[in-house]
């Protein structure tokens, strides 16, 4: 857990867990030989991924961006969001408001918790958001379980808000439209008294995103247009001075970016 102030708000990286995962999936338009060149990697081929969450407390309301893994744990390597969260001094009753960047499982499976065999909000006050978009794909022709288990349980309790287009949650919380990944993917732009942060999703799943923006995931729905939305989302953060959260970086998934050449170097924060 790593907490620190955004101006007047005051940001947590809610850490789910970090498990080894093949990392040919991060760049699958690339011959193999040019991003082991810059990585290392285990005999299977694997690196540790990250998965870094955001609680942002602004003073008037409460909001946690994306839930993680829930209860699926990876042999413990996941699924502790919630242990950070109850670190950070918080009770899941405070939450008003939960921002989804997208739909897929490492990103909701907290959305709900099993209690007395139904599925219940996690966050039992808190009003869900998610991009239009991404529900009907996830909904439809890229339907996933997870989307009847923790998606469809929300819309039925009347717990899920439909977002379209840039939209100003609140002062200084704001859904940048990113899509790529997944039609509807979302990143949010936090800004209080001339500081601002990023939280970027799964704009990029590891640093080497940032100097190779054309290096696409084999989980994106539209690789062509990952490139333009990272180059558009990248230029942003370094006009804005952002902090940036990137989930799947190494804990706490921290860092800024500077111009360099026709792209840009991930500075990590510790």
């Amino acid at each position: 857990m790593r907490s620190f102030p955004i101006g007047r708000f005051r940001f947590t990286v809610l850490d789910d867990g970090t498990w080894r995962f093949p990392a040919h999936f991060f760049f699958h338009n690339v011959p193999e030989a040019a991003w082991r060149a810059l990585l290392d990697v285990d005999a299977q081929g694997k690196i540790p991924v990250g998965h870094n969450y955001g609680l942002v407390d602004t003073g008037e309301e409460l909001i946690v961006i994306d839930t993680g893994y829930g209860d699926e744990t990876h042999g413990g390597c996941t699924g502790h969001l919630l242990e950070d969260f109850t670190r950070a001094g918080y009770r899941r009753e405070q939450v008003g408001t939960v921002i989804l960047t997208h739909g897929h499982g490492d990103h909701i499976k907290g959305n709900t918790t099993l209690r007395d065999g139904e599925r219940r909000p996690t966050f039992p006050r808190a009003r869900y958001h998610l991009a239009r978009a991404d529900w009907e794909w996830f909904g439809g022709p890229g339907h996933v379980p997870e989307f009847d288990e923790q998606l469809a349980v929300l819309a039925r309790l009347g717990r899920l808000a439909l977002e379209e287009g840039e939209t100003e949650l609140f002062p200084g919380i704001s859904l940048l439209p990113t899509p790529g990944h997944t039609p509807g993917h979302t990143s949010v732009l936090i800004e209080s008294t001339g500081q601002c942060a990023l939280f970027l999703g799964d704009v990029c799943h590891h640093p080497l995103h940032f100097s190779h923006p054309g290096w696409v995931s084999s989980f994106d729905t539209d690789p062509g247009i990952t490139p333009r939305t990272r180059r558009r989302l990248f230029a942003l953060a370094v006009e804005r001075d952002a902090l940036l959260v990137c989930p799947h970086a190494p804990a706490p998934g921290l860092g800024r970016l500077r111009k360099e050449g026709d792209g840009y170097a991930w500075q990590a924060l510790q």
